[in-house]
């Protein structure tokens, strides 16, 4: 009986051994799996923050960019407020100076083709000033769709690095429930060799009794 007693409580201490070995390797994957979750987490926040900068650069330049759509140029408004600027008369009393001193220089100041000349300097200051005009919107309208490819990038990478995480914080949290299954499987598993090791050193204690009661 006493070989019997000594057999049960070795498989007791071995089912005891294995169920506090399988929670400890259980818990130490866990652990390992919102250690890694907490890096996932820490690098997807470290790299919005750097894409930042960008989001908001980009936002200005969409806000920019339909700004200058809701206001298409007013051509007649743009002339009517160049031609009564400082800018025009200036540029204009220039341009017939040196008309007038050409045109005296060549004894021509009384002809057609100067008339022609000085009626000339304000369509034709008008049209270059149309012109710059046109060039400062569409480089303007380029920088700002700069800006705004720049901020699209920017989302993208974003959202790359939020698929990043997610991939990463599933696969992390299949390994917690992996191994919490396996822990509660090893548990089941060593509580029935338990039973079995009870039910075989039963039989045998009986049997022994029954054959030292004869």
């Amino acid at each position: 009986m006493g070989g019997i007693a000594k057999g049960i409580g070795n498989a007791v201490g071995s089912v005891v051994g294995g169920i506090t070995g399988a929670n400890q390797a259980a818990s130490a994957q866990v652990s390992a799996a919102k250690d890694s979750n907490q890096m996932a987490w820490n690098i997807y926040q470290d790299q919005k923050k750097t894409n930042q900068p960008f989001l908001q650069a980009g936002l200005q330049g969409l806000n920019g960019l339909q700004g200058i759509a809701g206001q298409p140029i007013d051509r007649n408004q743009m002339l009517s407020q160049y031609y009564a600027s400082p800018e025009y008369q200036m540029q204009s009393d220039q341009a017939r100076y040196q008309a007038l001193n050409a045109a005296e220089a060549t004894g021509g100041l009384g002809s057609t083709a100067t008339g022609n000349m000085l009626s000339s300097i304000a369509p034709q200051l008008g049209q270059n000033y149309l012109s710059m005009m046109t060039d400062q919107q569409n480089n303007m309208y380029g920088q700002l769709l700069g800006l705004s490819n720049v901020g699209l990038s920017a989302a993208g990478a974003n959202n790359a690095a939020a698929g990043n995480y997610s991939n990463a914080y599933g696969q992390n949290m299949g390994q917690i429930g992996a191994a919490n299954a396996g822990a509660a499987t090893a548990g089941f598993n060593t509580l029935a060799g338990l039973g079995a090791a009870w039910a075989t050193g039963g039989k045998s204690l009986y049997g022994s009794g029954l054959k030292g009661g004869y």
